[in-house]
């Protein structure tokens, strides 16, 4: 009986797994942008506004993990209102603001077009839909699986080049842009952006 039941938790978990990866593997649409100007190692993109589903929570590092993807992840397999699957989208960004100590750390999925006029209502209260502004941002863009390091290098590679060339730069903050599974072993999109003012 012991042994049954063990194998119908290993099943589970297995299908969940099956389902975390099919969704990763299959995120489809894209949040749209254009872009307004190319430069040497950036490019200015216009965002129009749209609904984002954000999970917010505060982190110890700058490069450490955060709390937020599982949330998001079962908001979109139907923990909502409406019991409803929504397919996974790209990119994932994670908003992260020093404060003090700590680095607020806010992470988004884009709410596809299907979604948009009417998105689900979590059923988490620490997720929300957030509706964000239209918004102009200066994106650097790389391949590779990066470790946090590697991140926090494209960040301040991006941040030197504003700081020469873009005095509209909104530095106070910035975000990273994840388009692949972690899975993906090849032909990764990465992105670092900080917003104009």
């Amino acid at each position: 009986m012991k042994l049954t039941i063990a194998l119908c938790y290993l099943l589970a978990a297995h299908l969940v797994a099956l389902q975390v990866v099919e969704a990763q593997d299959e995120a489809g649409e894209e949040a749209p942008y254009t872009v307004v100007k190319e430069a040497e190692g950036y490019e200015e993109r216009a965002y129009p506004a749209s609904p984002w589903v954000c999970h917010t929570n505060t982190i110890s590092d700058e490069g450490g993990r955060t709390n937020s993807f599982w949330p998001l992840f079962r908001y979109i397999t139907g923990n909502n209102n409406k019991n409803t699957d929504i397919p996974m989208t790209a990119p994932v960004t994670t908003r992260l603001q020093q404060n003090g100590e700590a680095w607020d750390s806010q992470m988004c999925f884009y709410i596809p077009k299907a979604h948009q006029q009417n998105p689900p209502e979590p059923a988490d209260e620490a997720v929300k839909v957030v509706n964000r502004p239209a918004m102009n941002v200066f994106a650097r863009r790389v391949g590779g699986n990066l470790t946090s390091s590697e991140w926090k290098n494209l960040r301040d590679e991006l941040k030197t080049l504003l700081e020469t060339n873009e005095p509209s730069a909104d530095l106070s903050f910035y975000y990273t842009a994840g388009y692949d599974s972690p899975r993906k072993a090849t032909n990764r999109r990465n992105e670092v952006w900080y917003e104009k003012k």
